[in-house]
């Protein structure tokens, strides 16, 4: 987001920008009240994406972030069943809404011991060895050395997707639309893998 509102300012100097920071369903409500011209979302969760137009932005995959020395660091990529006996950090006490779905998906209801908002603060947890995390590609650039984060296998369900969800029936404004060009242009330029 910083780099696509970095490109965005500079190609539209003119047009003041106004950034929220919230959980899909908050952005929602907001968007459908008029507060948001749009939100940027992903499919984790079980917001009610379907009342709204998706402009489909990128997909990312996800990593399981354990500390250095776990037992797993070394193995490459796992299966969330794998770590079905962990105790997990998460920004819910609840899996379900969160990409802790993946976990379910795959069979398991993850045991949620620390609920934990910030990125930074999850990583000092797990560092500490008091649980592991799920990490999405957007946040796997910025790592602690001593924690590893492991490509997670989840064969039968897509990548997380993220869209920019407008209204369906409005008209997006031209400057809505000229971001979404933006925020796929840069997210083209990431390493997603």
């Amino acid at each position: 987001m910083p780099r696509a509102l970095a490109v965005f300012r500079a190609r539209h100097p003119g047009v003041v920008l106004r950034r929220e920071e919230g959980l899909t369903p908050a952005l929602l409500d907001r968007l459908a009240a008029g507060r948001l011209d749009l939100a940027i979302v992903s499919t984790t969760g079980d917001a009610p994406l379907g009342a709204y137009d998706l402009h489909h932005v990128l997909d990312e995959s996800l990593y399981v972030a354990v500390p250095a020395a776990h037992p797993l660091a070394r193995s490459g990529a796992v299966r969330l069943a794998q770590l079905a006996d962990a105790e997990w950090i998460s920004g819910s006490p609840r899996p379900e809404g969160t990409l802790l779905d993946a976990a379910l998906r795959q069979g398991f209801r993850p045991r949620v011991a620390h609920v934990v908002a910030e990125w930074t603060a999850k990583q000092g947890y797990v560092a500490a060895g008091l649980g592991v995390v799920l990490v999405p590609a957007l946040a796997a650039t910025a790592v602690r050395p001593d924690i590893v984060l492991l490509p997670v296998l989840d064969e039968g369900a897509p990548a997380r997707a993220v869209y920019a969800a407008t209204v369906r029936g409005r008209s997006p404004a031209l400057s809505g639309q000229a971001f979404v060009t933006v925020l796929r242009e840069v997210a083209r330029s990431l390493p997603l893998a």
